[in-house]
């Protein structure tokens, strides 16, 4: 933190008490200029906010194919079309080797290289410093495809994307052996220039196990240089060894007087472990109600003034915070369970099923269900969470979600991801040689503990779409309010893996818009997009149709089109009323029938107890046989979850007598709102022979 007069530092030290020693030497730089330092944010013109101060010397940065990246400047392409894409950052050893990998949001959430440096937050509130380092992330609503971008600073809301992930790489333990100490560590190198003063920088981190191996822990460390030739800041000369520059000059800290628990400096996600936290509005985790998982820190809170990490150049992780992580449910940690044991790799990682508790799939789902050993059973099955007991959720369950569009199942990644909080502080930079370097270095397990037993097994059953005939939604529906985020989704049991659906978007009877939807997870065959603004911001009364053509609907049919339509509403006017959920649950024909015979047919429907009104409308019931057979009936207020049965009596009759045919039924079901659905039987009606009679 730079201060420039003596009453600034005062002020800043009452409120920052583990910094009184180099606080001491920088009260007298306001009279005496002392070689002090901070990170450099060299711009170019139209570079990216932040940008110079993560040095990319040992960085190549990874861009989708056709885009580039200036990493002189920090400048980029971006789709013509404004598309979602992806970047990341190859962090290399001094000889060239990809230890890790930066990792942060999608463009038009964050932008390329994916770590920025922040000066003078004005809004940060003491103790906590004004700079800092973090992702290249920009503010919900004012991301880099609206009208006005806004990037995330120091003091961005919760959960705003501020952490940039490093993803620890295989490279940084091949050959080890665990409990040797022998794990190389991955360098994230910044630049420095002079300044009066010193500067604490809070780094906004989350690490990754892509190890391949499960971890014990982790160390992270400040110095210089690269590779074999780095060098912790406390590191004394020898006749061998080039000094560090010392830890008055270059430390790390993790105060009691920001962080005044030790659950709050290296945590898995709060909604997977951990107790409501009201402050930000988050339920319990869904593992463990109670403790948060992760790691300790041996330097938190241990000298008499209340802090043992102020003036040091290493943090050690020791030892896991005192959660459930290594043994749910319990009794399932040990063999042959070994669920989840200690740190897992994202290889080991458990399926969940999320669902969209907010209609939009650009943001994290919740999860609802997960995907492994569960001792009551002594083998594999989906089950709840800790606020379900962890008990078994029946198969007809998981088939039901597969239907619904809203539902995806993944990999919990969760469980890899652990987020640091640590200050990193620069003083005098004259022996820093112009850069200095965070290094994390992952901590294999010794404890031998084995794979779990989920990994490599797919679940049963999995979650998917199985109808081949495609449907098409948007939400909100019926209505949505002005300017409120419109997703639309597609489920097509029929494409091949990993397609991409278009659908078209109009507004009233105006022209049609294409938009592309992604798959919701493999093998999903459930596909969804957020529309843009421009198709929210109308005037009420106004409506939005996405419409889908089904290239294959599984009865020979092809190129069909379905769509949806919803309305705007003013802000604070009530919903349209939805439309009831009814469906055909049974249509009973004979298999066969002899010529001139009589048989009853039924049809059965069903109103979903989720409908939302009373069911009016019709059903219909017709055949391909020689008299065009047709039956129709009426249904008024059929209750929300009531059931409804049909009876129609039918006389098998054969065009020509002597020739057996097969009468083709078409069940319709017509609901007043507009909705429509279908279902088929079929009947083989034979020659009538002397003596037999069925």
């Amino acid at each position: 933190m730079t201060n420039s007069t003596e009453n600034q530092l005062l002020a800043f030290s009452k409120t920052a008490p583990f910094k009184h020693a180099i606080l001491a030497v920088a009260v007298m730089s306001a009279s005496v200029v002392v070689q002090a330092g901070k990170i450099s944010t060299n711009q170019c013109t139209d570079s990216v906010a932040g940008f110079g101060g993560w040095s990319l010397d040992n960085v190549e940065i990874l861009m989708p194919d056709g885009q580039t990246f200036d990493s002189s400047c920090g400048t980029y392409d971006t789709d013509p079309e404004g598309a979602s894409f992806s970047y990341a950052g190859d962090v290399k050893n001094g000889l060239g080797t990809i230890m890790g990998q930066v990792l942060a949001k999608d463009w038009p959430v964050g932008e390329p290289p994916g770590i920025k440096v922040v000066h003078d937050d004005q809004a940060v509130k003491p103790p906590k410093p004004q700079n800092c380092i973090m992702s290249t992330s920009y503010l919900e609503d004012h991301f880099l495809d609206s009208d006005d971008p806004q990037q995330v600073t120091c003091s961005g809301p919760f959960q705003s994307h501020k952490r940039y992930k490093l993803a620890m790489l295989p490279s940084t333990v091949e050959g080890v052996e665990p409990g040797s100490g022998n794990e190389k560590g991955i360098d994230v190198v910044f630049n420095v220039e002079a300044e009066e003063g010193e500067r604490d920088y809070q780094v906004f981190q989350k690490i990754n196990n892509w190890t391949g191996k499960r971890l014990e822990g982790f160390t992270i460390q400040v110095g210089t240089g690269l590779g074999d030739s780095f060098v912790a800041a406390g590191t004394l000369a020898t006749d061998t060894e080039t000094g560090g520059v010392g830890v008055a000059n270059l430390s790390l800290s993790v105060p009691v007087e920001v962080w005044d628990s030790e659950s709050q400096l290296a945590n898995f996600s709060t909604g997977l472990f951990g107790p409501v936290d009201n402050q930000h509005d988050r339920p319990a985790g869904y593992f463990d109600p109670d403790t948060r998982a992760g790691f300790k820190i041996l330097e938190y809170g241990g000298s008499e003034d209340g802090n043992a990490s102020g003036q040091i150049d290493t943090l050690h992780s020791d030892g896991p915070l005192g959660s459930s992580y290594s043994d749910l449910p319990a009794g399932a940690g040990a063999t042959p369970g070994n669920q989840f044991g200690p740190w897992l790799p994202n290889s080991m990682l458990p399926q969940g099923i999320f669902w969209d508790d907010d209609g939009n799939p650009a943001t994290d789902a919740q999860l609802v269900a997960w995907y492994g050993y569960n001792p009551s059973l002594l083998g594999l099955s989906w089950m709840n969470g800790a606020a379900g007991e962890f008990t078994q959720i029946p198969a007809g369950t998981i088939e039901s979600w597969g239907s619904n569009l809203t539902y995806t199942m993944g990999e919990i990644d969760d469980l890899v991801n652990v987020g640091l909080n640590y200050i990193v502080t620069i003083g005098d930079v004259v022996d820093f040689g112009g850069t200095f370097t965070i290094r994390i270095t992952p901590q294999l397990d010794s404890s031998g503990a084995g794979d779990p037993a989920y990994k490599d097994q797919t679940p049963a059953p999995i979650l998917t779409f199985g109808s081949p005939a495609g449907v098409v939604e948007i939400s909100p529906w019926p209505s949505f309010e002005v300017g409120s985020l419109l997703t639309a989704r597609v489920g097509d049991g029929s494409l091949d893996l990993g397609e991409e659906v278009t659908v078209n978007v109009r507004i009233d009877e105006g022209p049609d818009f294409p938009l592309t939807l992604i798959e919701q997870g493999e093998d999903r065959g459930v596909f969804a997009a957020s529309l843009s603004d421009e198709f929210s911001n109308l005037d009420p009364g106004q409506s939005i149709t996405v419409s889908y053509i089904d290239a294959d609907n599984g009865n020979d049919e092809t190129d069909l089109e379905t769509s949806v339509t919803t309305i705007a509403i003013a802000e604070g006017e009530p919903p349209l009323p939805a439309p009831a959920e009814v469906a055909i649950i049974d249509l009973s024909v004979p298999e066969s029938l002899f010529d001139g015979k009589t048989r009853v047919l039924s049809l059965s429907i069903q109103s979903s107890k989720e409908s939302e009104s009373l069911a009016s409308g019709s059903v219909t019931l017709t055949g391909s046989d020689a008299i065009g057979s047709s039956f129709t009936e009426e249904f008024v207020d059929l209750k929300i979850g009531g059931k409804k049965k049909f009876n129609f009596k039918w006389q098998a009759i054969l065009e020509d007598p002597a020739v057996p045919e097969t009468v083709v039924w078409t069940a319709t079901l017509d609901l007043d709102e507009g909705e429509s659905t279908e279902t088929e039987g079929s009947t083989l009606i034979e020659v009538k022979v002397k003596g037999k009679d069925r």
